[in-house]
């Protein structure tokens, strides 16, 4: 059937968004850095009270109340929405800002994005290890935002998909500021947990857990999972959002590791965005990937993750429906009593 006329204008539409990507992205930074969000919710002001430059003043505000993050009310006041209170004031337990702002420190390779999609190769001075070692103590707190504002968001569809009801003693593995480990420690209270990570991650994870008050379930442990072994005595490893930073060979030694710290009988747990196997989406694992193509990695499909476990040792590979964040996928190591 040939498209109509709506039909086409709506592509259009779609087309010019995705060509003012860049843009969008660069005024929601803007506005989580300058704090812009925490004065629209303070409650209904005007743009000279908002703090803006009279000229950009107009374009900025209507951009914002186009996209549903603010609103103007009959007196000319803005204040923000309760989309915006919730995800882009950083006072909000569901902060997902610190993940726009993550992405600013990829500014300068996004522009060269098309040099890794021609050319098939990452970026030669983009790669995962160059760019956390260049990170300095305001990228790794960004960092651990992004990452948590993921994490809170992810634990609970993880929660939905798997039951951590029968397991002891959980291993987060790159764990960040534990943002996965805090949600499922208090969804379940008889689960303790090792968060392992880089050491420039301590301060942040341990500030977490002690604002989580669970400093009695919850300890970090520092160390590489590529230099140093795995904490042993666990009976669940999660892998959030860690697979897909890396190329295939270093998937590999890290599920290798893994296979030789998990106690037998335990479960693996991978978590992070998936493509569909006819490679038709979801929208959100698609475009995740073309930054991890860009830096190395490579977001896969649930069969290939499947594949790679097997070949680690696991087995009893299971699989959740595809997702449009995040999916899952488990697998046991042999022996144990479940």
């Amino acid at each position: 059937m040939p498209a109509t006329t709506d039909d086409l204008e709506a592509a259009r539409l779609r087309i010019y968004a995705l060509q003012d990507g860049a843009m969008r992205a660069q005024a929601l930074a803007f506005c989580l850095r300058s704090g812009l969000f925490e004065r629209l919710s303070s409650g209904p002001s005007t743009p000279e009270e908002l703090g803006l430059a009279p000229r950009v003043a107009p374009a900025l505000l209507a951009f914002l109340t186009s996209q549903g993050l603010a609103e103007r009310d009959e007196q000319g006041r803005f204040r923000a929405t309760p989309a915006t209170e919730a995800f882009l004031v950083r006072s909000s337990p569901r902060f997902a800002g610190g993940r726009s702002l993550l992405f600013q420190g990829f500014h300068e390779q996004i522009g060269r994005l098309g040099e890794a999609l021609g050319s098939g190769k990452p970026l030669a001075d983009a790669g995962q290890a160059d760019l956390f070692g260049g990170f300095d103590d305001e990228d790794r707190r960004w960092f651990a935002e992004g990452m948590l504002a993921n994490a809170i968001a992810g634990a609970e569809h993880l929660l939905c998909e798997v039951d951590f009801g029968p397991f002891r003693r959980l291993l987060d593995v790159g764990g960040s500021s534990g943002g996965y480990t805090l949600a499922l420690l208090e969804a379940q209270p008889s689960l303790q947990a090792t968060i392992f990570d880089l050491p420039a991650m301590r301060a942040l994870a341990e500030e977490r857990i002690v604002e989580h008050e669970l400093g009695d379930r919850c300890r970090f442990v520092a160390g590489s999972f590529f230099d140093n072994p795995l904490p042993q005595g666990h009976d669940v490893l999660l892998l959030a959002n860690i697979l897909h930073d890396w190329e295939t060979a270093d998937c590999r030694r890290i599920l290798a590791a893994c296979h030789d710290a998990i106690e037998p009988g335990g479960t693996i747990v991978v978590v992070e965005p998936m493509l569909a196997e006819d490679l038709t989406g979801p929208d959100h694992a698609s475009v995740s990937g073309l930054t991890m193509a860009m830096l190395g990695g490579e977001n896969r499909t649930q069969s290939r993750i499947g594949e790679l476990l097997d070949d680690a040792g696991f087995g009893e590979v299971w699989r959740s429906a595809i997702a449009e964040q995040n999916s899952v996928v488990t697998a046991r190591t042999a022996g144990g009593d479940r």
